[in-house]
């Protein structure tokens, strides 16, 4: 697959999943790929496998079956970006850090490199600048992708440009039906002492995936501020340090 003219529809997302995977889960989808490579073991069947080890937390396996993918076809986008997201899981920052990089260079039209990398130096290194600059090139790639507005909207929120982040998040949640993306515009929604907003994104992701507990127990948690008034910045586990959150 080339990396020049791709959109949404033919990129890996690389959401964590909507949906619980259950051991029986795991055990059924791995045995049903693991025919697939039997029969024909092409660079998509291994990928395949890498992401189900990927969601699964497995990522020394999930590295081998994307090594294995891009043996098979070396010019190959998707299996070069999650190998970069399997370093970043294994805590080798700097070689994921060169891993984006390079796929970058390589594939520059590719918008997912883009947004990935933005979130990676956003989580790992607080670099906002840089980070922004990278999603405003990946949405000139691919405006329709949800999670990139979420992530700007969540830069803007930061630096005190609330009205540019209220558009964006506008923009992303139109993505109805994927439960990670109406959790990261709730989040922003919570950051900025939108509680109502906040708390209609949550109960949309909990729509989506009813069993998801992270977003109930994020709806939980901004409804019962919104009734005391109150928000005690103490144990918040979804906001990184660096969150600025009105205290009220």
């Amino acid at each position: 697959m080339s990396g020049s003219g791709m959109t949404l529809q033919h990129e890996l997302k690389f959401y964590p999943s909507d949906k619980p995977l259950t051991e029986n889960d795991y055990r059924r989808e791995k045995e049903r790929i693991l025919r697939k490579v039997s029969s024909d073991p092409n660079p998509d069947h291994y990928l395949e496998l890498a992401q189900l080890e990927y969601r699964k937390g497995l990522y020394e396996e999930s590295k081998k079956a994307v090594e294995e993918a891009l043996r098979g076809r070396p010019d190959f986008p998707e299996g070069e970006l999650l190998l970069s997201k399997i370093l970043e899981k294994m805590d080798r920052a700097e070689e994921a850090e060169q891993a984006f990089l390079k796929l970058m260079e390589r594939h520059p039209a590719y918008s997912c490199a883009y947004r990935e990398y933005a979130r990676f130096l956003l989580e790992k290194k607080e670099q906002v600048q840089r980070a922004e600059c990278l999603l405003l090139r990946g949405l000139e790639l691919n405006p329709q992708d949800g999670l990139a507005h979420a992530l700007l909207a969540e830069i803007y929120a930061q630096t005190g440009r609330e009205r540019q982040a209220v558009l964006h998040l506008r923009i992303a949640s139109r993505r109805d039906g994927d439960t990670y993306l109406h959790q990261s515009c709730g989040k922003v929604f919570f950051q900025m002492g939108k509680y109502s907003e906040a708390a209609e994104q949550f109960r949309l992701a909990l729509m989506a995936d009813p069993r998801n507990k992270a977003a109930r127990s994020q709806l939980k948690l901004v409804l019962k501020l919104q009734r005391k008034g109150i928000l005690s910045l103490a144990k918040i586990p979804w906001l990184r340090k660096s969150d600025p959150v009105e205290e009220r």
